[in-house]
């Protein structure tokens, strides 16, 4: 039974990134942990037997050599919730399953991965609870109305909870994790990553205490 992975990404220098993290430590150093998350992500998943997408906010960044490692596919335009449908709508009538992840939880880990894809063999759904009310993980294995993903409200802390009341059946969970969208989230990331971190969750670690030092906050 194939799966799909889709990951939704925004190129830099085509659309703003990190604004809500760029806003406390800098355009420049939030672009770099962004770049830093998609690095570790895209490594995590080529350590899995997934087949993975990019899911691109901008059309005309498809090519972008950032998307390079995998297949790059346009979100379709609208808001959160119409590119989310479009793209597990059009993942899901090519594969048994489908999952849709961002770009700013680096530390997930294929274990993790391979865990949501089996919860799909008992579940119609599963879901990754994120620490801020919305979700860093949705996963499915039927089809979906676009009614149920433009009935919820994005980018709130009741977010995970409106989808999943609008879901035909209740969710596995996987364990809560932070998506990244605040300096403070910084250091929920570094109490979450593994024990043992790949190359590029090492880089990340350091580059967050270093970035801890040179601003002189308790990161």
């Amino acid at each position: 039974m194939s799966t799909a992975l889709a990951i939704f990404v925004k190129t830099p220098s085509f659309s703003p990134l990190k604004t809500r993290l760029a806003a406390s430590i800098g355009q420049e150093s939030a672009e770099k942990f962004y770049k830093l998350s998609l690095k570790s992500i895209e490594n995590t998943i080529q350590s899995t037997d997934i087949m993975p997408f990019w899911a691109v906010a901008e059309h005309e960044a498809l090519d972008h050599p950032l998307w390079s490692k995998f297949k790059a596919i346009h979100t379709g335009e609208g808001d959160l919730g119409q590119r989310q449908h479009h793209i597990y709508d059009t993942l899901i009538h090519e594969h048994h399953k489908v999952l849709l992840i961002g770009a700013d939880a680096p530390q997930i880990t294929p274990p993790l991965i391979q865990k949501a894809i089996k919860a799909l063999d008992t579940h119609e759904f599963v879901m990754g609870p994120a620490r801020d009310g919305g979700y860093y993980l949705f996963g499915g294995n039927r089809s979906l109305s676009q009614e149920i993903w433009t009935s919820v409200p994005w980018s709130t802390n009741i977010t995970r909870e409106k989808l999943e009341s609008k879901l035909p059946s209740k969710p596995f969970h996987l364990p809560l994790l932070t998506d990244v969208d605040t300096q403070e989230d910084l250091i929920h990331l570094l109490e979450e990553m593994p024990k043992l971190p790949t190359l590029f969750q090492k880089k990340i670690i350091e580059w967050v205490t270093s970035l801890a030092q040179k601003t002189n906050t308790n990161i």
